[in-house]
């Protein structure tokens, strides 16, 4: 029987990572410093071609995001985490897609620029995962309030110091974290300051 929980690690600060979760396992994500947004994926282990899909999670929870005790979805419909946790005040983003080269070329930034989307590859080439395409990724904390269903704002997150999500993998399958490296608009706070998270892996419920 494995421990309960493996010992926290760090996604740094414009960095990402990947781990595998068995069927079971979960993961636990720490907003350490309050302010820092995660892009979060998921693909199944067995066929990369099946992940998690953010349009998919809003056409079966009829929700803009999942909140404590959802399901979250794959491209196939299939339930690929559960929510297990979250102490956060709850508001996070499916709508967005994550940041790439492209976005800061478009914000007038040097080349070379951290983002998420790059993230997502090289955190992956660790686990030797070669992903088809960069799926839109949940969001953690990301405060994107939507007005009269028109428009859309980039608001600060309203998450706190230590406030955490808790992911439990429903199938097997590797999660990948980006602590954003957005530092143009205050998506990561007013300060437009990217920070390191931490994260654990949690052992099956008993």
């Amino acid at each position: 029987m494995p421990s309960a929980a493996s010992a926290f690690l760090t996604v740094p600060a414009r960095g990402g990572r990947a781990v595998r979760l068995d069927a079971g396992e979960a993961i636990e994500i720490v907003n350490t410093h309050g302010s820092q947004v995660v892009d979060t994926w998921a693909l199944s282990t067995a066929d990369p071609s099946e992940y998690l899909s953010m349009e998919q999670t809003r056409r079966m929870l009829f929700k803009l995001w999942p909140q404590q005790g959802d399901a979250l979805y794959s491209n196939r419909r299939s339930k690929m985490l559960a929510m297990e946790l979250d102490t956060s005040p709850g508001i996070h983003d499916t709508l967005f897609a994550c940041c790439d080269r492209w976005v800061y070329a478009n914000y007038g930034c040097p080349p070379g620029h951290a983002n998420c989307h790059d993230n997502f590859h090289v955190a992956l080439e660790a686990l030797g995962i070669a992903p088809p395409l960069v799926p839109n990724p949940l969001n953690l904390w990301m405060n994107i309030p939507v007005s009269d269903n028109r428009r859309l704002a980039i608001e600060p997150p309203v998450s706190r110091p230590g406030d955490r999500v808790v992911l439990r993998a429903l199938m097997d399958c590797a999660v990948v974290m980006s602590a954003c490296p957005m530092d143009v608009t205050p998506i990561n706070g007013a300060g437009c300051r990217p920070m390191d998270v931490q994260y654990r892996v949690l052992a099956r419920a008993a």
